[in-house]
């Protein structure tokens, strides 16, 4: 018993401490919220700050979108004035408030070189020094010894003031200075570690699609000049379209919408709902909605029943005129201008819809060119806006690469220098990804439409080459003709000379017309160089008549 009682002394102690402790409470969970700044400096990749170079590059396309934007608001024409300027670590110290201290403590920063580094770096140059004398004795050309490489650490970067001057409208912001006149001045300061070559890139690309505009540059210079003083229509405002909203959208235009009842509110804030439909689609919904049901009082049910409708109902497509598209025209200065290619073709297509959002595909081809390397030369723009990164993935490439017999029209896409232009334009771009980069393959109806106009530019081109294939044969054939003048008219006067040598010796063989062909022959009234020439004439009378003969097909075929 004694026994039985001390073994469960133990457990009964261990029971009545665990019951003892008291649980502990949870802690409050905080939410904190964080500023748009905040969210962009942790996803920098978000707003195209990967890496110095894009960071440089995403920079001066921002300055120069906002740019073009505010001088084309107010239908004026760009000018436009860029300075990328390299700074001192000391000068950007002093602008940020710092002071340069002398290093105490050297080995604490990241760019001393330690005994170890410098005894690996020592080793290498001997090394290399070693192989150079081996070569100088054999006789072979030693290669110029690179220039060593001075470590760099965190601490010695590249700093750029990048510097954006119009024309446009400015900043309508109280809180500035100076905006009395017409324009905006704006400078950005930053570091970076890296070398780029995509800005003037960039800038190419842009003004190859904006022509409107003018940039002017310092030191280096890069100058784009103006090509055109007709600017692109200003594209108006347009409301929503039912099939492209969401949930959340149809709540906010609940929210701020002045209409007063349910059949105002969708005649007045989607478009392609007239009276008669919005009535049909009111008593589609149920017979808790009503004409005059005041459009404030719809519960988040009711709500979620109108976004299921707008989902399954027909509705005709938007129109396109709330596009802004570059037109032809730019297009094809923008491709002469920057390019000189033998020949290009562009061609517009009409709005089509995806999702509920128009879009409008611009696409040119261009064969030939100053500095165009050969094969395809992908140039692609979203919304007037070049882009430069993540090409692969983008449904231009794809199509230009995999969809496109390029064969079939004449064209090699192996050795010809062919450069393949596409702008979208559309109220809302699929883009993929963070970045906002290239648009996705996976759209059939922006494939599509893709693949349409490039082929069209195909077919204008197709008829040039072909244009042009035949007029090289016709050119070459008239050579080989000439060339055989001199053999022809050699052979033809031999024969005349022995016929007329038979004809003064016997008795009459020929008829009139010949007789006094062979006597002007005897009396060298005609010789090879009289034959050499009129077989010349003649050539070229044959070649003339073809020439018009085809042109006057090519005349009708054009106008049918």
């Amino acid at each position: 018993m004694d026994t039985r009682g001390s073994s469960e002394s133990p457990i009964e102690t261990k029971k009545s401490k665990s019951k003892s402790k008291t649980p502990r409470k949870p802690k409050d969970s905080l939410l904190k919220q964080k500023s748009p700044a905040e969210f962009f400096a942790e996803n920098k990749n978000i707003a195209g700050f990967d890496n110095p170079g894009k960071s440089l590059y995403t920079t001066v396309r921002e300055l120069v979108e906002n740019a073009l934007d505010s001088t084309e608001s107010i239908s004026e024409l760009p000018v436009l004035e860029i300075t990328i300027e390299e700074i001192g670590k000391s000068k950007f110290n002093s602008m940020i408030g710092l002071i340069d201290r002398e290093r105490v403590d050297e080995a604490l920063y990241d760019d001393f070189e330690t005994a170890k580094a410098r005894e690996k770096r020592l080793a290498k140059e001997a090394r290399n020094q070693e192989i150079q004398a081996k070569n100088a004795a054999l006789g072979k050309k030693a290669k110029e010894p690179a220039a060593p490489k001075a470590m760099r650490g965190r601490g010695e970067t590249s700093f750029y003031r990048v510097t954006c001057k119009d024309n446009g409208r400015g900043m309508p912001h109280d809180d500035i200075p100076n905006m009395f006149g017409r324009g905006t001045f704006l400078t950005f300061t930053y570091m970076k570690n890296g070398t780029t070559r995509k800005d003037g890139m960039e800038l190419k690309s842009m003004l190859l699609l904006r022509g409107i505009g003018q940039l002017t540059g310092k030191n280096v210079t890069i100058r784009f000049a103006r090509r055109t003083d007709i600017m692109p229509p200003v594209p108006p405002e347009t409301k929503y379209h039912p099939s492209a909203v969401d949930l959340l959208l149809i709540k906010r235009l609940i929210a701020e919408t002045s209409k007063q009842n349910l059949l105002q509110f969708l005649q007045h804030e989607f478009v392609n709902i007239g009276k008669s439909y919005a009535e049909r689609l009111i008593g589609e919904m149920g017979p808790e909605f009503g004409p005059k049901m005041p459009v404030k009082s719809l519960t988040s049910q009711q709500i979620v029943r109108i976004h299921q409708l707008f989902r399954q109902a027909k509705f005709d497509d938007p129109s396109g005129n709330c596009l802004s598209p570059a037109g032809e025209y730019n297009l094809r200065l923008g491709i002469i201008k920057e390019l000189h290619p033998d020949m290009v073709a562009t061609y517009s297509g009409s709005a089509q819809v995806f999702e509920g959002h128009p879009f409008i595909v611009e696409a040119g081809v261009s064969v030939g060119g100053k500095d165009v390397k050969q094969g395809l030369n992908i140039f692609r723009f979203a919304n007037r806006i070049p882009l430069l990164f993540e090409q692969g993935a983008d449904v231009v490439t794809r199509t230009a690469l995999k969809r496109i017999n390029w064969n079939n029209y004449k064209i090699n896409q192996t050795q010809d220098k062919i450069g393949v232009f596409v702008s979208i334009v559309s109220t809302k771009i699929p883009f993929k990804g963070t970045g906002k980069e290239y648009i996705g393959d996976d759209i059939s109806e922006i494939a599509s439409a893709v693949k349409t106009s490039i082929q069209q530019c195909c077919v204008q081109l197709k008829s040039k080459i072909m244009r042009k294939i035949q007029a090289r044969e016709q050119q070459e054939r008239k050579r080989n003709l000439n060339k055989y003048i001199p053999d022809a008219t050699g052979a033809i006067y031999n024969v005349l000379k022995e016929m007329a040598l038979t004809h003064a010796s016997k008795r009459k063989r020929y008829e009139d017309e010949d007789a006094e062909l062979l006597k002007k022959v005897s009396a060298r009234l005609i010789t090879k160089d009289t034959l050499a020439e009129k077989l010349a004439q003649h050539v070229e009378q044959v070649d003339y008549e073809m020439a018009l003969e085809y042109a006057t097909q090519s005349g009708v075929k054009g106008g049918t």
